[in-house]
């Protein structure tokens, strides 16, 4: 029996042990297969102006460029270039669509907080450009913007406040972008502006630009295939079933106390007050006179009769000696496995 319920064990083992490998096998290759891929791309934007003068100005010069300031009843238009580009570092399908719109934004000059009048202005109109590669841009070069035309439409709340005001001209950007890498959209707006100051009473004409770029770096994970969760799934559940069958045949095929190992543990537990446990081998005086009793209970009268302990001996796991040593005479009883058979 004990031969057949080790035999038992390794028959499941074996395949735990196995299924074990192969799950960590699973694992590993379903690590290397979900992988991290990446696409940076850079997208940045640029304004640039001159400011042309009118015809009779006393500089003598047609354009005046960023670096100077400008008196503004000199002032004929501002002549503003754009340019957009947004690289990757892979190929994309991509859309761009832009427009520049313009915001007239007035002022009491006694207060900024609130504006008094806005009026917004479509200079470009929606426009679409697309294509496939390694970059996307545009330029829009020469874009005139007549500072006389927005400074009259200032001009007319002059006879109720003292206005300032500002004519904000934006170019708004949108990309729209699919990589084969991701497998998803790319997405940005952007909107880079150009504020002009418009006022009569402003001497010099400071024009802000506010020019933008945006790096970054998308990244996507590679998930598994179906077909590997599956194995692993099917592998977990096999394992599983194979470690319950394990548990239950350990416990049912562990080895139960025979009637023999009860009744030498209820002698123990019942007489204890009468019984000493000995260490060791049994060593019998040559002299000595064996004199065997039937049964541990008349052992027990010995006992009771000299007032002499009984030593109990395990000789094996089947077989133990109880005795009672008086003087020469022992008195022994001995259990064996096989009398309860």
């Amino acid at each position: 029996m004990r031969l057949k319920r080790k035999f038992g064990l390794v028959i499941y083992f074996i395949p735990i042990v196995f299924l074990i490998v192969l799950l960590i096998l699973e694992l590993n290759f379903a690590k290397n297969e979900v992988k991290t891929d990446g696409l940076s791309y850079r997208e940045k934007s640029n304004i640039s102006y001159k400011v042309k003068l009118t015809d009779n100005n006393p500089t003598g010069r047609e354009y005046v460029d960023e670096r100077f300031n400008v008196v503004a009843s000199l002032v004929d238009k501002i002549v503003v270039d754009y340019d957009y580009i947004n690289t990757f570092s892979d190929n994309v399908d991509y859309k761009v669509i832009y427009s520049v719109t313009a915001d007239l934004v007035i002022y009491d000059s006694n207060s900024d907080e609130k504006p008094i009048d806005t009026k917004t202005f479509n200079l470009i109109d929606k426009k679409e450009i697309s294509g496939n590669g390694l970059m996307a841009k545009f330029d829009l070069t020469n874009q005139d913007i007549n500072y006389n035309e927005y400074n009259a439409l200032v001009e007319q709340w002059k006879k109720e406040v003292v206005p300032n005001a500002n004519l904000i001209v934006k170019f708004n950007t949108d990309f729209i972008g699919h990589s084969d890498i991701l497998d998803d959209e790319i997405r940005s707006s952007k909107t880079s502006t150009l504020t002009i100051p418009i006022s009569k009473r402003t001497i010099n004409i400071d024009i802000k630009k506010n020019n933008n770029s945006k790096e970054e770096v998308l990244s996507v994970k590679r998930k598994m295939s179906i077909f590997t969760k599956i194995i692993i799934v099917l592998t977990i559940i096999v394992l599983i079933i194979i470690i319950i069958k394990y548990i239950i045949y350990v416990i049912t095929s562990a080895k139960k106390k025979s009637k023999y190992d009860m009744a030498v543990a209820k002698i123990l537990r019942e007489f204890d007050r009468a019984i000493t446990e000995a260490k060791g081998k049994l060593r019998l005086d040559k002299h000595a006179n064996m004199i065997q009793v039937k049964d541990f209970m008349e052992l027990l009268d010995v006992h009771d009769n000299f007032n002499i302990p009984i030593i109990y001996y395990k000789i094996d796991n089947h077989e133990s000696l109880f005795l009672v040593k008086n003087q020469d005479d022992y008195y022994y009883n001995i259990m064996k496995s096989d009398d309860f058979e």
